[in-house]
């Protein structure tokens, strides 16, 4: 094969294969290795896996969090998956001290007053650096909980759930769905002369079994429109049940069973329109969401042409084949596209031009990013042969959670349907004849 593209991109390490991969892996290497700074750089340009954050978000990462995740994350995340046992508080009580659980809040309460976008940035080199997909996802989750409800400007709810939040003595879950329809409600809440009572069942709950609060989202029985309220774990009446997914099994996901709780007046945040007030979480997780995801992504890619480029089949690396050089451009073109569409929705975001309830552009993000990680999930296990399915080796566990966020992330034909509703009346409004436009009568002029 001649110089160029084509030619041998890595050097022969390995003689043998292996069989199909399976072999040749300790439990240390069951995790995706990102490349060390020196290989990989610390910039974006001419880089053909180049990170979403600026390099000086993605040096501040490494040199802030690094050492936690690669010392206290990444030894039990095997384990952890294996027990779907949550990410302990202990650890997140750990990250909560580093700066990992306020990021965004202000410094009033705690946190450290950073932007959404660099948050974006954050989330998705340590999406890239951790090797427990469940962690990313949980900071995402706690992160935006502690800012709504510092949003409130409430100092009771400040006082009592903020502060503890941001230093990880607190931690939030986001009761929305109810395991069908999402605008379906059946928890419901009814006044009563001493407060509410709230009676139902909501999961699946991404961090139920971490959480000690939980924003809820129930149907007023007088007006049947929608409330958000607090409930505390400790709640008489509250109970809870592990909800385990077959990935991001350390997120600790749960049902929340609520038996007629009897609740305090002030645990009330919205007491009407409390869909519009749920969808600023939803919004914000679709942001997130694709930000982490893509980083896990970029490490999955990254291990998987280093690994093939040591494995000898008919007397040549598996990258020098073309059948395998083509699948690798098919998922770089997949991790490239979704970092080109993110970094256009943080730039709107810079520019604060999103809309906070529900903007396409955020929408769409999430639906690009999403199907890429899926479909790179299936070009890894058509190239990689066992070592695509076996525990010990890098990728069955990343596989499993990003497959899960198919369905964690939303129903995607729904997000075809309200994008297509959104584009037939755009069409529609633009079509019809402005009441003050004269037309001219048809003719020669």
């Amino acid at each position: 094969m001649g110089e160029g593209a084509g030619a041998r991109m890595f050097p022969v390490v390995a003689e043998v294969e292996g069989g199909e991969g399976a072999a040749g892996h300790d439990e240390d290497s069951a995790t995706p290795r990102p490349l060390p700074p020196d290989t990989r750089g610390s910039g974006r340009a001419g880089r053909m896996v180049a990170s979403l954050a600026p390099p000086e978000i993605a040096r501040e990462v490494r040199a802030r969090f690094g050492a936690f995740m690669r010392d206290r994350i990444d030894p039990g995340a095997a384990e952890r998956d294996r027990t779907a046992t949550p990410i302990s508080r202990d650890l997140l009580r750990e990250a909560g001290a580093l700066g990992l659980l306020g990021f965004t809040v202000p410094s009033i309460a705690g946190g450290a007053g950073r932007s959404w976008r660099e948050w974006g940035w954050v989330l998705h080199e340590i999406g890239y650096l951790s090797g427990d997909t469940s962690f990313p996802m949980l900071l995402a989750y706690l992160g935006t909980l502690s800012k709504m409800l510092f949003d409130t400007g409430r100092d009771d709810l400040i006082h009592r759930y903020v502060r503890p939040m941001v230093a990880g003595a607190r931690f939030g879950g986001f009761a929305w769905s109810e395991g069908h329809d999402p605008f379906a409600f059946q928890t419901t809440v009814e006044e009563t002369p001493s407060g509410y009572v709230i009676d139902g069942m909501k999961g699946p709950i991404a961090d139920g079994l971490i959480a000690d609060v939980f924003m809820v989202f129930a149907r007023d029985r007088r007006t049947d429109d929608l409330v958000t309220v607090l409930v505390e774990r400790d709640d008489p009446g509250v109970s809870l049940t592990p909800y385990p997914a077959t990935g991001l099994r350390a997120s600790g996901m749960a049902r929340l069973h609520l038996d007629r709780v009897p609740l305090p007046r002030g645990r009330v945040l919205v007491s009407a329109d409390g869909l519009s007030y749920g969808q600023r979480f939803l919004n914000e997780r679709r942001l997130e969401m694709p930000c982490w995801a893509l980083g896990r992504m970029r490490a999955l890619l990254e291990t998987c042409v280093a690994e093939l480029a040591e494995r000898i089949r008919y007397g040549l690396p598996l990258t020098e084949m073309q059948t395998i050089q083509a699948a690798i451009g098919r998922m770089h073109a997949g991790v490239e596209t979704s970092r080109m569409v993110l970094d256009n929705v943080l730039a709107r975001i810079g520019d604060g031009l999103h809309d906070p309830l529900w903007d396409p552009p955020l929408a769409l993000a999430k639906y690009h990013v999403i199907r890429e990680a899926l479909a790179m999930c299936r070009t890894l296990q058509d190239i990689l042969g066992g070592a695509a399915v076996f525990q010990a080796a890098p990728y069955e566990r990343a596989i499993r959670d990003l497959s899960c966020l198919n369905a964690i992330a939303g129903t995607m034909l729904t997000i075809e349907v309200d994008l297509g509703i959104l584009t037939v009346g755009d069409v529609e409004l633009r079509r019809r004849p402005h009441p003050n436009r004269h037309h001219e009568p048809k003719g020669e002029p």
